[in-house]
Parts: structure tokens; sequence; C-alpha cells
């Protein structure tokens, strides 16, 4: 073999892996823009303008979204880093969007701290002094929260949303000292007989929440289907 021949050979190899390399870097790029993409979905907030619908608060405080004249109230009892809170998430959304914006029903959120212990404690008492510095504060803090905690980013989620909104985050670290939101709010779920989370409940007019019960079976635990949470609020707003 020649001299020629055996210098081409190494040369050849070294292209080779060049080539290797760069195709390496190709698809690890790849995989890190899916990713971005993935995320960016994930931290993208849903269309609701909870600005544009109408906001109250219970006898105790609890917030309440929605018409004061729909006949039916679905009351949520959830804690921001329950993964089954997050996996029911997308039902409360679409009812919102076709039962809450459209006057039929109101909504009403009640934290019960189960996966998110003090965390959601603290969490929930930021997320009613929000309400102090935007009127719509106290909604878009709870699908934030929910949001960020599904990334692993729940310990900072208060201060991240605080800066999103503007807020001055000391301001809402006073505030919140003086919360008792989700103490009055678990304690409501305790009376009603909430052992975990989601947990759904109803009201009718001034009503006290109540377990819903439809074609003959109570839900008493998890997540409601959302044809059923319709079927009862369009028999609701037939009987008003």
């Amino acid at each position: 073999m020649s001299v020629a021949a055996t210098s081409k050979a190494p040369d050849q190899k070294k292209r080779q892996q060049q080539t290797l390399l760069i195709g390496i870097i190709a698809i690890v790029a790849i995989i890190a823009v899916a990713a971005a993409i993935l995320l960016s979905g994930q931290t993208t907030q849903t269309g609701i303008d909870f600005a544009a619908i109408p906001q109250s608060r219970a006898a105790d405080g609890g917030f309440v979204l929605g018409s004061p004249e729909a006949p039916i109230t679905i009351v949520e009892f959830a804690d921001y880093a329950c993964p089954a809170c997050q996996q029911y998430e997308p039902n409360i959304t679409r009812f919102i969007e076709e039962y809450v914006a459209t006057g039929k029903a109101k909504f009403e959120y009640r934290v019960f701290a189960t996966a998110g212990g003090q965390q959601t404690v603290f969490a929930g008492g930021i997320a009613e002094c929000l309400a102090n510095f935007q009127a719509d504060g106290f909604w878009v803090a709870r699908e934030r929260f929910g949001q960020l905690a599904q990334q692993g980013l729940y310990q900072d989620a208060p201060r991240t949303v605080a800066s999103e909104l503007n807020a001055s985050y000391s301001d809402l670290l006073s505030c919140q000292q003086n919360s008792n939101r989700v103490r009055v709010d678990m304690a409501l779920g305790q009376q009603v007989g909430i052992q975990g989370t989601p947990a759904i409940g109803v009201r009718y007019g001034d009503s006290a929440p109540q377990f819903i019960t439809y074609a003959g079976q109570t839900y008493n635990r998890g997540g409601v289907p959302f044809e059923i949470l319709a079927a009862i609020t369009d028999a609701a707003n037939a009987n008003s």
C-alpha cells in the first residue's frame, strides 16, 4: 500500500467522525426546540378573560366567578400542587368557558391543602392578596399556580406570578400574614366531608355546598365528569 493511500484513511475517518458529530448536534438542537415548544404550551394561559366575567365573594370570603343571577354554583376544592387536580383542570376550564362565562352557572374555588402542604397554605394567602392588586388577580393566580406546579416550579410560583402581575412581592408577603383564606376554605371542606382533592360540590342558590348526586350516583370524591356538570347545570337553568 502506498504512503498516499495510508494517509487518506485517517483523513476519511476524521471526516466521518466530524459528520457524525454534526449530526448529533443537530439532533440535540431539534430535541431542545421541541422541548421548548412543549414547555411553552404548558405555561400558556387559557383563553379565559377572567376580568370580563363577574366576580364576587361568598359570605365567608370565598372567591366566586360568574353572574349573581346564575341558579347553580359548582364548587371545587383543590390544591394547586395536586397532580389529580391538574389532570382535572381541562374540565374546569371547559365549564368556565361554556357555562360560567355565558352566565348559566357560577364557579367557586376553595383551596384545600393536600399535596402542596404548607406551600399551598402560603400560596392560597398570596392568591387572595393578589386580588387587592388586580381585579382578577386571584383567578389568574389560581390558573398560573397550577401550571407552575406542574412544571416543578411551585416553590417560587407566588414570586413568579407577583412579577407577572407587576405586584409588590413585599406588600403581598405582609398581606399574606393576615390571610386566613385557606383555613376558612378547609374548614368548609371538612364540613362538607372532603377527604381529598379534587373534590366537587354544588350549591343551589344560597344553600351550603353538597356533593353532586346524578342518576343515582353520588360523586363524593374525585373530579366529576364534565358531562355531569353540564347536565345538572342545564337542569338548574331549565327549572329557574
